[in-house]
């Protein structure tokens, strides 16, 4: 059976399989009993394992690097969190050739947004559904001194894996046909993902890159795994010689806000300590009994409401609740290190100023709609739900969450174009006017544009015989 593939149309998953002979077109049920008994090809566990949408966009890729003459292999995590039955969204390719004009080349079948960087031979293709390929080419790296970034030079897939960070990131599938689902395990990555440990190739690894110290942490933490006895060895030698301090902050510091994005940051902020680690990447900051229980708190109120998408940044979210005993000028050193954006330090200093008196006046009265769109309307995200894990008592939450819920986004469908085209003038009548709407829309007291008109045409009338008295 021949199948043509116009690079502007995905193909139906059911001909991609046919293509690459994983399923016979006379029996497709051939599939369901297959079993991975020696782990010489992941094909059947990427049948099983992975969406179908992930699955076609997996051959597709394959298919395209054979119209390329490029071979493409899925690596490091993506191919780790296959082998853990999780789904990634977020797949690392090498590819032996251009990484770059396979790219180009991959965007006319996966329409999508591309970015690309000749100088180094990476590109990010970054699909409308969230899905993200990351391509390098295949390459060897070299360190001229600890923590500088690598001069590269292009090679082969098996020294591309040697440059990676741990045995568990080193395994490969290639995505070509006629070699799809093949693993390639150099290093005992495999085994070592079974025995759950976190094990560094080389000596030297914690020197030529000491951000590896902080991933070596992060991997530990989100899989429960243990680091080998030799890696946490060179770690803590590692750790006891400040080799971060030859890494830029600008790099540090991204790798730290990585920590936020975990799904327990406060398990990587407790191994940090234990490692002494904490008082260096945060000085002037103390991991209290207290701070640890707030963490552990807002981790909980995390599982029980999840922000919108895009609406929260998590560095800023657990910064604040670092950073919410400090001093203002702690603060501000604080950022400065973490060369934050002014934005973010801003937004940091807000919610330390203001979280506390909200807090307090929750606390001494009850509020209605229109006081608490008053007290939050100026609040960033992270400090309204920093405000729900702080929140001495029940009521106080329920508050919080009842104006998230029901009030945060409540607007008047009058406007202040429709003021304008009933003749009124801006100024301070016409402001005082959109504000008492707007309370009167909060506190339920109009529930149409019928009702608001009515409202606006009264206070228009009430203002202007006010006016006209003075």
């Amino acid at each position: 059976m021949t199948v043509s593939l116009n690079f502007q149309v995905v193909l139906p998953l059911f001909y991609i399989l046919l293509l690459y002979g994983i399923i016979d077109e006379r029996n497709n049920d051939t599939l369901k009993d297959l079993r991975i008994v020696i782990m010489k090809n992941l094909t059947p566990l990427i049948n099983t394992a992975l969406s179908k949408e992930l699955q076609a966009l997996l051959y597709l890729l394959g298919y395209c690097s054979q119209q390329g003459l490029f071979k493409v292999y899925a690596v490091g995590g993506f191919v780790r969190d296959l082998l853990l039955g999780r789904e990634n969204r977020d797949i690392d390719l090498v590819v032996e050739g251009s990484a770059v004009e396979f790219a180009k080349s991959l965007l006319k079948a996966m329409p999508g947004t591309l970015r690309s960087y000749e100088r180094f031979g990476t590109a990010t293709l970054t699909l409308n559904k969230g899905i993200v390929f990351d391509m390098v080419t295949a390459r060897k790296e070299f360190y001229a001194a600890p923590g500088a970034l690598p001069a590269v030079e292009q090679s082969t897939l098996k020294n591309d894996l040697f440059r990676r960070d741990f045995t568990i990131n080193t395994m490969a599938c290639a995505l070509n046909p006629g070699e799809f689902g093949m693993f390639f395990d150099y290093f005992g990555g495999r085994e070592d993902l079974e025995k759950g440990l976190i094990r560094v190739l080389y000596k030297l690894s914690f020197v030529d890159d000491p951000l590896r110290i902080i991933r070596a942490i992060r991997f530990e933490q989100r899989f429960d795994f243990v680091i080998e006895a030799d890696t946490l060895s060179l770690m803590t030698k590692a750790i006891r010689n400040r080799l971060w301090e030859k890494v830029s902050k600008e790099r540090l510091y991204n790798e730290i806000r990585l920590v936020f994005r975990e799904p327990k940051p406060l398990k990587v902020l407790t191994r940090f300590n234990e490692l002494h680690l904490f008082k260096e990447i945060f000085p002037r900051l103390l991991f209290t009994p207290q701070v640890k229980e707030r963490l552990q708190q807002l981790e909980y109120d995390l599982t029980e409401f999840t922000p919108e998408a895009g609406s929260c940044n998590y560095t800023l979210l657990f910064l604040s609740a670092l950073f919410y005993d400090l001093a203002e000028h702690d603060i501000n050193f604080l950022c400065h290190l973490m060369r934050l954006k002014r934005k973010e330090r801003l937004a940091l200093l807000s919610i330390r100023a203001n979280v506390p008196s909200v807090l307090r006046q929750l606390k001494a009265e009850t509020v209605g709609p229109a006081g608490l769109h008053a007290l939050f309307k100026e609040l960033p995200e992270e400090g309204q739900l920093l405000a729900i894990t702080l929140a001495p008592e029940p009521r106080i939450r329920e508050q919080i969450m009842y104006y998230r819920e029901h009030l945060r986004g409540r607007r008047p469908s009058v406007t202040g174009k429709d003021l304008l085209e009933a003749g009124m003038k801006p100024g301070p009548v016409f402001n005082r006017i959109l504000s008492k709407l707007h309370e009167a829309v909060l506190e339920g007291k109009v529930k149409n544009k019928e009702e608001e008109l009515k409202l606006v045409s009264l206070l228009m009338k009430v203002t202007g015989e006010q006016s006209a008295e003075k």
